[in-house]
Parts: structure tokens; C-alpha cells; sequence
């Protein structure tokens, strides 16, 4: 029936759920890339626990080295083109203009999952009119 040439759907499945968390190979590209960087690694955190999912890099650049978060932004779409994972646009914070002294950048890799924040939720418990007129 020539099911060499396609994938089966469990195959497809199987291989969307290997593809959701990160990689020991992925994540030392993402550490070589650092070193060749001239950032400044602020922050780095790691979603999905043991298995991770994906990771958030808080980046800082000044001075000369502004331009440089240029090249980073190629290498992290090049990552998520070979390793895939959801491409959302990157943060970034500028200090100094019309010359940019300090160039602030969050990149995501991978599937950076958050807990809902239900913190600005109208009618939460406590903050006055509760849930469905309960509460408060």
C-alpha cells in the first residue's frame, strides 16, 4: 500500500509529543550560541519541570554590543526552525535614545507555558461580588 512514504498518524502523534520538550542537544546549541554572544544572560527559567518544555532567557546588551542581538534573533529562529515549538515575538526594552545605551531582550524557546494568572479576574473570591454571586 506504499505507507513508506507517509507517516501513520500515531507516528505524527508520537513524534508532536517527543518534540514538545526540550532536547539535551537543543539546549547545548542554546548555550553555545550564549557563549558566542556578547549578552549578558540576566534571567533564565525553565518551564514543564522534569520534563522541560520550554525556556525563557532574559538578555542584556550595551554599548557597542547593542547591534549585536541581531545575530541572537537569527540563531533563535534557526532553533525553533530545526526544533520547533510555538515562535512567539520576542520582548524587547530599549534605554537610551536615539543611541541605545541598553538594550533589554526575552526570547522564549520552545513551549513557554504558564499558569493562568487569575489574579485580574472580575468577581474573584475576597475582591467583593465573589463567583456566580457567591463570595466576597
Amino acid at each position: 500500500m506504499g505507507t513508506d512514504n507517509k507517516q501513520r498518524g500515531s507516528e505524527k502523534l508520537l513524534a508532536a509529543w517527543k518534540a514538545r520538550t526540550l532536547s539535551e542537544e537543543s539546549v547545548k546549541e542554546i548555550a553555545v550560541a550564549l557563549d558566542r554572544s556578547p549578552a549578558k544572560v540576566e534571567t533564565a527559567t525553565v518551564y514543564g519541570g522534569a520534563n522541560a518544555t520550554g525556556m525563557r532567557l532574559g538578555l542584556a546588551y550595551s554599548g557597542d554590543d547593542v547591534p549585536m542581538c541581531g545575530n541572537d534573533l537569527l540563531f533563535w529562529l534557526k532553533w525553533h526552525r530545526v526544533h520547533g515549538g510555538e515562535v512567539k515575538p520576542p520582548r524587547i526594552l530599549i534605554d537610551g535614545i536615539p543611541f541605545p545605551d541598553v538594550l533589554r531582550m526575552q526570547l522564549d524557546f520552545g513551549h513557554v507555558v504558564q499558569p493562568a494568572e487569575i489574579e485580574n479576574l472580575p468577581g474573584r473570591l475576597g475582591q467583593g461580588g465573589g463567583i456566580n454571586g457567591f463570595g466576597g
